[in-house]
């Protein structure tokens, strides 16, 4: 048990000081929302997939797979195409009217690209991402909760909390760019887990081949 708090205890360690180093390079309030634009390729696609691609595929699709074969991948199919038109259809044009609105949030972009003279347009903005970003950031600590009750055997409201509370310090510390460089990181040991697990712990595949279902 000493070995899996010590490697938690390392995680949340190297999260926080990720934050701190991200609050140093943080000088307006566009450095903060949005990393003033300067983020990498490789800390950018490791952030968007981090984020994109977190807890309901590491631990929903690898499930359903589980339980009903190769079947439930086909999920994947139409994610690497959403993916792809989400980068090189709407990614690049995006970029470009943000850069020439000097937008910083979404809320603005839409706010300058529709030349809304009202609040109409930033109250709707506002009520869907609260909805929306509310609830993909409620099925991330569901996730986290019940990582902690079965790695710890803590209890998962403590869990939820915990990995809540640290979230909350470093992106408040660092803002956008703290959020982009522990993606990245998170992403660099989730993509190592996807390789090393499958080579550990082998599965029945015989029984996925026969719930195959195309």
């Amino acid at each position: 048990m000493i070995e899996k708090y010590s490697v938690i205890a390392l995680y949340f360690t190297v999260l926080l000081v990720l934050g701190l180093f991200a609050a140093r390079g943080v000088r307006d309030m566009k450095g903060f929302v949005i990393g003033g634009k300067s983020l990498s390729f490789w800390v950018a696609a490791f952030s968007a997939q981090a984020t994109g691609e977190s807890a309901w595929l590491l631990l929903g699709v690898t499930g359903m797979g589980a339980m009903l074969g190769f079947s439930a991948y086909w999920i994947v199919v139409g994610e690497v195409v959403g993916v792809f038109f989400a980068w090189f259809v709407m990614g690049k044009r995006y970029k470009r009217l943000t850069d020439l609105y000097s937008s910083i949030t979404m809320t603005d972009f839409l706010v300058s690209r529709f030349q809304s003279k009202t609040t109409i347009l930033r109250l709707l903005s506002a009520i869907s991402l609260i909805i929306f970003v509310l609830i993909y950031i409620s099925a991330q600590i569901d996730a986290t909760g019940s990582a902690f009750e079965a790695f710890l055997g803590w209890n998962y409201h403590q869990g939820a909390l915990v990995g809540f509370g640290i979230v909350v310090l470093y992106c408040v510390a660092g803002g956008f760019l703290a959020a982009a460089w522990t993606d990245m990181f998170q992403g660099a040991v989730m993509l190592g887990c996807l390789v090393v697990l499958p080579s550990r712990v082998v599965g029945d595949w015989q029984l996925c081949r026969n719930n195959f279902r195309p």
